[in-house]
């Protein structure tokens, strides 16, 4: 299920496993500040996703150049629903969730079955959490509150070079939304924010969201400043990594 492809060079191969305990490298978590509409046009928190024909991700850059580094997990965060469907776990949504890694295309690189009527995935290192269990506020949907579904991609094993940008999707296939005859199943919407609004570290953010076909391959970048909302937005994510050391090269001269 690993990725093999640019974002790891050929000397990877050979570093050592768990060279350090894994630390937060990337931090742009849920914002803290200017939360819903109750914040008017400061609102920092909002969702995006793209239903008709892919999914929406964005990046991130691990370390600085000439780093060799480990992605150990990565977090990110979902917004289902909204108004006549608020059910209360993310396996009542979605059949699954994908996480995809690249550095042009993006490949599925950790998945997981979902369960109606639970939280728990079949695959134990996909774990799932509503995080208005710990307080988090929901959000809010034109005055629909929401919940926010915290996912963790656990015990990835993936190298990466220091300092150079990796794209990223997280999306799952919907359930049937009920009572719709059309075949309609639910849009996956990933949480994301204004960095400046956000009141919270916001890593790596630029402002510009990317767009994936249903294959992961590249279709081009998303701002959403005038394209459905009043201001820029990045994509929520912590990545979680630890450094190593490349060993030295052991081809012949």
């Amino acid at each position: 299920m690993l990725l093999r492809n640019s974002i790891f060079t050929a000397c990877l191969c050979a570093l050592p496993a768990l060279a350090a305990d894994p630390v937060l490298v990337v931090d742009r978590g849920l914002p803290v500040s200017n939360l819903n509409d109750a914040s008017g046009a400061s609102r920092s928190n909002v969702r995006w996703g793209w239903h008709d024909h892919g999914f929406l991700g964005d990046d991130f850059t691990v370390g600085a150049a000439g780093e060799h580094w480990v992605i150990d997990s990565i977090r990110t965060w979902a917004v289902p629903g909204g108004a006549g469907a608020t059910y209360s776990h993310l396996g009542d949504y979605f059949q699954d969730v994908r996480l995809h890694i690249g550095r042009s295309d993006v490949t599925p690189v950790a998945s997981a079955q979902l369960t109606a009527g639970s939280d728990e995935s079949g695959n134990p290192n996909v774990r799932i959490a509503d995080t208005s269990a710990n307080g988090t506020l929901m959000y809010d949907d034109f005055g629909t509150s929401l919940h926010i579904w915290q996912i963790d991609f656990t015990n990835l094993n993936l190298p990466v070079e220091g300092g150079v940008k990796i794209r990223f999707g997280v999306w799952g296939n919907g359930r049937p939304v009920p009572g719709n005859t059309e075949g309609k199943t639910f849009m996956w919407y990933n949480h994301a924010s204004n960095a400046a609004l956000s009141g919270s570290r916001q890593d790596g953010a630029d402002g510009i969201m990317l767009l994936f076909d249903a294959a992961g391959r590249n279709e081009g970048t998303h701002n959403a400043l005038g394209n459905g909302w009043d201001k820029t937005a990045d994509i929520n994510i912590q990545v979680f990594a630890h450094r190593v050391e490349a060993k030295p090269s052991t081809a012949a001269k």
